[in-house]
């Protein structure tokens, strides 16, 4: 028969028993998290990571002279040069020349038709031979009283203008042989025998030997760096790795309307290959005042917020490798990789020079002091 007594017991005596199972479970696993903790506790603590040094390339602040240049830009021309023209029109006979080659002065270039003025020369020299013979025989019967004054005088102008068609025939005749006004170098022909040719049309070019000028242009406010005499070094843009000087010989007097002056100077020791009409750069040295900083360009890095670089500094007591700071600088002129600082470094101060891109402040670096870049840093700081 059910009892219902009975039956709360039993769930009263389950209730309990599930109770007392759970906080075992409970204090079990406190238990076991306490067991983790001190013995996590009792660990070594690992070391910080720390980033290996990076590896740049330094060079020290130089601090020497820094040479200003005024730079031009000019191109070359012969001492003597010429485009020989022809002074009147005629069809060529003779042309006694090849391109390229070497002429005396007065040597015949070229030689125009001058058959119909040979004839006229003919007649001209009768006509002057027989108003000179005239005029002898008048001279005679002036002395006698047998002509009068005026019958002289008519046949000496006869003689003179006799003589004056003489002369400028035989120039016309000359004008129709064209020789080398100076010694040099020929040019290439633009003419050939059998052509006409019309009055100032160019038949070759003429170079002479004695010297080259570069020619250039300067602004009004650099005329006072320009004298005579001051030495210049050029550059070509066809040879370029040969260095050249020149001596400013003469300076225009004249501004142009774009307030610029014309400068003239003469190379020394010009190369056969300096060619007129080349282009050429032209610079004039001057050294600052004073010791300038400068650094190489490449240890100037650009952002934003200006120009910097990097500065090495000295590892610390507890520390096995420098470090870098980034520093604010301000920067003047540029020439030959270096770049002037007026302001943010010091003498003695090295600076990183490449592989700043992986720098950032505080950075530990590894100097490398024989990279090409150093080398070089070094060549042009001895060069300045």
């Amino acid at each position: 028969m059910f009892n219902p007594t009975h039956s709360t017991e039993t769930a009263r005596n389950t209730r309990k028993l599930t109770s007392r199972r759970a906080l075992h479970v409970l204090v079990g696993a406190l238990l076991i998290l306490i067991a983790w903790g001190l013995w996590r506790w009792q660990q070594p603590v690992p070391a910080e990571y720390v980033a290996a040094p990076v590896k740049v390339a330094v060079a020290a602040v130089s601090n020497q002279p820094f040479i200003r240049y005024l730079e031009a830009i000019g191109e070359l021309e012969a001492v003597q040069e010429v485009s020989v023209p022809a002074e009147i029109g005629g069809r060529i006979v003779e042309l006694p020349i090849e391109s390229g080659q070497y002429v005396a002065r007065g040597q015949v270039l070229v030689r125009l038709n001058d058959a119909p003025e040979r004839g006229q020369l003919v007649r001209l020299q009768g006509q002057l031979d027989n108003t000179r013979i005239r005029l002898e025989r008048f001279k005679k019967l002036i002395t006698a009283n047998a002509i009068s004054r005026e019958t002289l005088d008519d046949a000496q102008a006869e003689y003179t203008t006799a003589r004056g068609a003489l002369q400028g025939l035989m120039a016309q005749i000359e004008q129709r042989t064209i020789r080398a006004p100076f010694a040099g170098t020929l040019g290439i022909r633009k003419v050939h025998v059998g052509q006409y040719v019309n009055p100032g049309q160019t038949l070759i070019n003429l170079v002479g030997n004695n010297g080259v000028y570069v020619n250039f242009s300067i602004p009004e406010q650099a005329v006072s760096h320009f004298k005579p005499d001051s030495l210049l070094q050029v550059e070509l843009d066809a040879l370029p790795h040969l260095p050249l000087t020149a001596v400013v010989s003469s300076i225009d007097p004249f501004l142009e309307r774009s307030r610029t002056v014309n400068i003239q100077a003469r190379l020394h020791n010009p190369p056969s290959a300096a060619l007129p009409r080349m282009f050429a750069k032209v610079r004039l040295p001057q050294s600052l005042p004073e010791n300038t900083l400068s650094v190489p360009e490449t240890a100037v890095t650009y952002s934003a917020y200006g120009e910097a670089v990097f500065v090495v500094q000295a590892p610390g007591e507890a520390a096995s490798a420098p470090t870098v700071r980034r520093v604010a600088v301000k920067t003047g002129e540029r020439r030959d990789g270096w770049v002037v600082i007026s302001q943010g470094v010091a003498t003695g101060d090295q600076v990183v020079i490449s592989g700043q891109i992986k720098l950032s402040d505080g950075a530990r670096i590894e100097p490398i002091t024989n990279s090409v870049l150093t080398v070089e840093a070094g060549a042009g700081g001895a060069e300045k």
